[in-house]
């Protein structure tokens, strides 16, 4: 466990009068806030890069469910040519 040294001895450092007021202003501190950690919500038909990859996976995702069919249907009739 890790022990912390805590410094009592040097007095608290408060902030000044302007300091204080210049937070005091809490609309544009939201303001500031949700620019920084909200993202802009942009539809995907604008944002050309996320278009194009879930295209790309979408895409991806068709090919892969295509040849899993072919070899199904491969193996169907190879099943059915072994019996005759």
């Amino acid at each position: 466990m890790r022990k912390y040294k805590v410094n009592r001895e040097q007095p608290v450092k408060m902030p000044s009068k302007e300091a204080i007021e210049k937070y005091k202003d809490f609309s544009r501190l939201t303001h500031e806030y949700d620019k920084y950690v909200k993202r802009p919500k942009v539809p995907l038909y604008k944002d050309k890069k996320m278009f194009f990859f879930l295209l790309l996976i979408a895409l991806l995702a068709f090919l892969i469910a295509q040849s899993v069919k072919e070899e199904k249907e491969e193996q169907e009739k190879n099943k059915v040519e072994s019996t005759e």
